[in-house]
């Protein structure tokens, strides 16, 4: 009996001195600075339309790594994914982009967010000009709380 308790008291002290050093570890571990940076509209600086088509980039710190970020209109996903290196004149910047075709009137807030930051872009969209043919809008990918769960680590 004494052998057991002792093998017992040996493991429960190994098991509390493994779970006291992991945590100090992930306290003290660095953390990436990939924080999503800027999110801007392509073509930039005009009226933006019912059924036109435009790209949405969101761009991250180049130093932390490639990040999974999700971009939304006024909530509503339109894509989720890996940013990818793109060579600027003197640096290279992490993006995610994704194709925007507004279907509505008004006010859109536009999210980027790559479960640790977010940044919102405000636009006015307005209706159509008559004679215009609609683009169609990609089918969003990455939307998932699936896909985002297993890309992002986090659901929300």
């Amino acid at each position: 009996m004494t052998t057991r308790t002792r093998l017992g008291r040996r493991i429960g002290w190994g098991t509390t001195g493994l779970a006291a050093i992991m945590a100090v570890a992930a306290v003290s571990a660095p953390t990436a600075s990939a924080d999503v940076h800027t999110l801007a509209i392509y073509p930039t600086g005009q009226t933006y339309y019912v059924g036109t088509s435009y790209e949405l980039l969101a761009t991250t710190v180049s130093t932390g790594g490639l990040r999974w970020v999700s971009l939304y209109d006024n909530g509503q996903c339109l894509g989720g994914m890996w940013t990818k290196p793109v060579q600027n004149v003197d640096s290279v910047s992490l993006v995610a982009k994704v194709n925007w075709v507004p279907s509505t009137v008004g006010h859109h807030v536009l999210t980027a967010d790559d479960s640790r930051t977010t940044q919102t872009f405000a636009v006015d969209v307005l209706a159509a000009p008559a004679g215009t043919v609609p683009a169609t809008p990609a089918q969003p990918s990455g939307c998932s709380p699936l896909e985002r769960f297993l890309n992002s680590g986090s659901a929300g």
